[in-house]
């Protein structure tokens, strides 16, 4: 089309009815509708499109690995859940602390078996260190800070064996596809050069860590008041901690742990491309599918951990309808990748990477896309209450963008993804927030405004770093 301007109208109304209404799927829904009539002004034009679109979306190889795995993979977190690992490792963790500091201390010590997904990180850390700290008088506005900043701040950094690998990819190869680019790099590829440059998550790690060392702002744990939460937000899990339905063995956590990590590494050499007998593993890696790899380690994995389980007397019978009560839990994020994907598309096909690059890439220069996306990204995700959401509206554009004025894409893709952890941490209304509040048995205000300076201090110094980035990448 000769009018390119129309292709930013379906992410602009998307973005707008996502602040306003503060739920993404109807945002989506919306916008996708808007460009399928754009394209086809038929009065059911825009809806064939939208389905059109939608059957292409879930028939193509490459998204469907990824909202089987993501699915898989929450089922797995559901068993795991009812084995009672957490409990068996919170209750040895009781017996070896004997001060507040120590109590922190576990909780960063847990990253190793708890990183896989941020509401477990959570949730897992959260049922283990909570009955410490509260033996120990920690407030528990500060636990909620320590846990919500030690959990999807740190997953994302991790680029195996994790929730965020297979939804980062997805949305970065739709970044790729809509610039045009997508057999140039890959999509693995441009993130793991990405993890280096996420900056706001590099700094408040780094902040998190340094203010265990400084008194704490708020007061010693008192009885632990009711918190006025707000619903989660849609994408995401909510990781509440079910009663072990058998005995409470750190095993439970430990194997299928180890298993899933050990065979994703595995997989991603033995399943990445041999061309040559002096290709290096790391290049066998670099280049494997990552998706295809991680599938198939997540289904032994699977495998696995049901035979450790069922010998422990957790029957297939009560197992296989705790992995789909699981993977159900996770239904919200892989709906909004099945509109995200067709909108994309939509947009694309309307000329998006064609306006951007005539217009908007030739009036920002290269230094300022980076840090432009990075507030963005942090702005829309503080609004709506999800990092996932906010990357699924801009990433499409914003590699596009990179291309067409010249910046790095690896840094204009960590841009989006850190900028939307900050709103993760920072939003009341994010599902990551209220999930810490509720497993800390904090205050959510008081929990917010503890949280508040560090937090903006940190994405304040990661803009700065954007730019300076900017200019020298």
């Amino acid at each position: 089309m000769t009018m390119t301007w129309l292709s930013i109208l379906p992410p602009l109304l998307t973005i707008a009815i996502a602040i306003w209404s503060k739920r993404i799927i109807p945002a989506l829904l919306a916008g996708l509708l808007l460009g399928g009539y754009l394209l086809d002004r038929r009065i059911t034009g825009g809806f064939e499109t939208a389905v059109d679109q939608i059957v292409i979306t879930l028939t193509d190889k490459d998204s469907l690995q990824v909202l089987l795995f993501l699915y898989l993979f929450s089922g797995l977190m559901g068993i795991i859940k009812k084995s009672g690992g957490i409990q068996a490792f919170s209750a040895l963790a009781g017996e070896h602390v004997a001060s507040a500091k120590g109590a922190l201390y576990v909780l960063w010590a847990l990253i190793p078996v708890t990183f896989i997904d941020c509401g477990f990180r959570i949730v897992g850390a959260g049922s283990i260190t909570r009955p410490l700290a509260e033996k120990h008088g920690i407030a528990s506005e500060r636990l909620a800070f320590m846990l919500n900043n030690t959990a999807s701040p740190v997953v994302e950094l991790i680029p195996i064996a994790t929730t965020y690998v297979g939804f980062n990819l997805a949305v970065i190869t739709i970044g790729l596809k809509s610039a045009g680019i997508s057999d140039q790099a890959t999509a693995y590829s441009i993130w793991l050069k990405a993890i280096p440059l996420e900056f706001f998550s590099l700094v408040v790690i780094a902040i998190t860590f340094l203010s265990m060392f400084r008194a704490s702002r708020v007061g010693k744990r008192g009885a632990a008041a009711p918190a006025s939460h707000t619903p989660p937000a849609e994408a995401g899990m909510t990781m509440d901690a079910p009663v072990p339905v058998i005995k409470a063995r750190l095993v439970n956590l430990v194997i299928p742990m180890l298993t899933v990590i050990a065979l994703s590494l595995f997989f991603f050499w033995f399943l990445g491309p041999q061309q040559s007998s002096d290709a290096s593993v790391r290049w066998a890696i670099t280049n494997a599918e990552p998706n295809r790899a991680m599938l198939v380690a997540l289904f032994i994995s699977v495998f696995v951990t049901a035979i450790v389980y069922a010998l422990q007397k957790y029957g297939i019978k009560e197992m296989v309808p705790d992995v789909i009560a699981g993977g159900n839990e996770i239904m919200p994020t892989l709906v909004i990748l099945a509109i995200a994907w067709p909108l994309a598309a939509v947009s694309q096909e309307l000329g998006m990477n064609v306006f951007i690059e005539d217009l908007v890439g030739r009036a920002l220069p290269g230094w300022s896309v980076a840090v432009t996306l990075f507030i963005l990204s942090a702005s829309v995700t503080y609004f709506i209450g999800s990092g996932w959401g906010s990357a699924s509206l801009i990433m499409p554009f914003a590699i596009p963008l990179a291309v067409s004025a010249g910046a790095s894409i690896p840094l204009c893709v960590a841009a989006v993804i850190t900028g939307g952890t900050f709103g993760d941490v920072t939003s009341p209304v994010a599902g990551m927030t209220n999930m810490a509040s509720n497993t800390a048995h904090a205050d959510h205000a008081k929990y917010l405004r503890y949280a508040a300076p560090y937090n903006f201090a940190a994405a304040g110094l990661a803009a700065v770093l954007f730019v300076v980035a900017g200019f020298v990448a």
